[in-house]
């Protein structure tokens, strides 16, 4: 198991992702629905999208090896299946940040095909936040379930 000055890689590698995904997600809808913010993200929102397709797998590497060490059960079989689901619909987030991009900067815009551009990213930034959300609250309350009282 990879560890950070004795600390598991995975607790901190999962700060990356619940920052980077959400603040993403935000400057796709952000740039979908407003042309001033398309023009100040331009590149950045598909690059930030690359660093979350980056930094996810990663991740899931990590707590494969973290869970290896712990030893499986049920808690953290949910988190990771929640989390693996996280992959794909990063893959899906980087590639319909990099279409909209490219179809903003470089083709003739047609105003029903920026709508539909525009609702698919507004749809798979969502889709992902709320894919990460529910990861992140499975591995949450796995590890902090039990502190503050009963629930």
């Amino acid at each position: 198991m990879i560890t950070i000055n004795g600390l598991p890689l995975h607790p901190l590698l999962i700060h990356v992702v619940v920052a980077l995904l959400p603040l993403t997600a935000l400057m796709a809808v952000l740039g979908s629905i407003w042309p001033a913010a398309q023009r100040k993200f331009g590149l950045l929102t598909p690059l930030a999208a690359l660093g979350v397709l980056a930094a996810v797998p990663v991740t899931i590497m990590a707590g494969d090896q973290l869970a290896a060490e712990l030893g499986l059960g049920a808690a953290i079989d949910r988190h990771a299946t929640l989390a693996r689901r996280l992959l794909p619909m990063s893959i899906a987030l980087f590639a319909v940040t990099a279409a909209q991009w490219g179809y903003l900067r470089f083709l003739p815009r047609r105003r029903w095909l920026t709508v539909v551009i525009a609702a698919v990213v507004i749809a798979v930034a969502a889709g992902t936040t709320v894919q990460l959300v529910m990861a992140a609250d499975a591995g949450a309350q796995m590890v902090w379930g039990h502190v503050g009282g009963s629930r």
